[in-house]
């Protein structure tokens, strides 16, 4: 996927998601400049099922803040989302 498929992949799911992460349904900035993605609400493309681990494909990709992206790990996406959402740390 060229850079233009994923800016617009993540203006796509940014709509879908009504701007809020995937795990933790915090709000997100969406930005295209280099210099924003440092921020802990980045919207950030997130694979749900790791490509190491065979998973591609737009049907595996949402949007998660930085920080949700960051701090995952190699946790299992949907005790990693439970945990968010409960206000656990995680």
């Amino acid at each position: 996927m060229n850079q233009a498929q994923r800016r617009h992949l993540r203006w796509l799911l940014f709509g879908q998601q009504d701007g809020r992460c995937f795990y933790c349904r915090k709000p997100m900035a969406l930005s295209f400049a280099a210099k924003d993605h440092i921020w802990d609400n980045a919207a950030t493309l997130e694979h749900l099922h790791r490509k190491a681990e065979g998973g591609k494909g737009g049907g595996n990709l949402v949007l998660a803040c930085r920080e949700c992206n960051q701090r995952r790990d190699e946790r299992p996406w949907p005790d990693y989302r439970m945990a968010r959402l409960d206000g656990r740390t995680a």
